[in-house]
């Protein structure tokens, strides 16, 4: 059968992923069913078929939903570097601590994180889609610099996870451990400096 517009609707997929939110957050991923997102989200459970393959792709753009302009503002960061090579670094450190600390998402990863080791396929696709991706896209932003002479390095790969494992720091742990205070914008842009610093001091060509 034909999916209608309003089926596939910016809308109707935003009420979906809505009460898909609050189950995952309420029941976690085993004990939620699509009946109950359905249920939740005030549509019918065709409607959610309709959108998402399965209950495993709905928990997937769930991880996503809500921080699409961040992830935005990072890949444009690493996609049209400037040519200042500590500005940009400082600016894309800053784009990254802002997403990865950003509250929707620690919660949905805390959700996961609980029940990880029953679903172990789950995780891997999560790391991909979400963390390997950006390590991806970081190394290629690296080989552009290595290539303009300002950087060297034996694996782009392994320097982007430097990188990145520099500017998180310990404050990752620390959301995770709900301990925010400390984490506002000025020790942010601090904790960046610094992992621009190092990084710099031991890949600058």
């Amino acid at each position: 059968m034909k999916k209608t517009s309003t089926e596939l609707s910016p809308a109707k997929r935003a009420q979906i992923l809505g009460g898909a939110s609050q189950v995952f957050s309420e029941l976690g991923y085993e004990r939620a069913s699509v009946d109950q997102i359905a249920a939740r989200a005030g549509v019918s459970k065709a409607t959610v078929y309709n959108h998402f393959e399965d209950k495993k792709a709905l928990f997937l753009a769930c991880f996503s939903e809500g921080i699409t302009a961040m992830e935005d503002q990072l890949n444009a960061l690493l996609d049209t570097p400037t040519g200042n090579l500590e500005r940009d670094l400082q600016q894309i450190g800053e784009a990254l601590l802002r997403l990865i600390l950003s509250p929707v998402l620690v919660k949905r990863y805390l959700v996961f994180a609980a029940q990880a080791d029953q679903f172990p396929e789950l995780g891997e696709e999560l790391f991909e889609q979400g963390v390997w991706s950006g390590y991806q896209r970081m190394a290629r932003y690296l080989e552009r610099a290595s290539a303009a002479g300002d950087l060297r390095f034996d694996d782009s790969l392994e320097a982007a996870i430097d990188f990145c494992s520099l500017c998180t720091g310990d404050f990752s742990i620390r959301v995770e451990l709900a301990m925010r205070e400390g984490l506002e914008e000025a020790r942010l842009q601090a904790r960046v400096s610094r992992a621009v610093r190092v990084f710099l001091k031991c890949y600058r060509a």
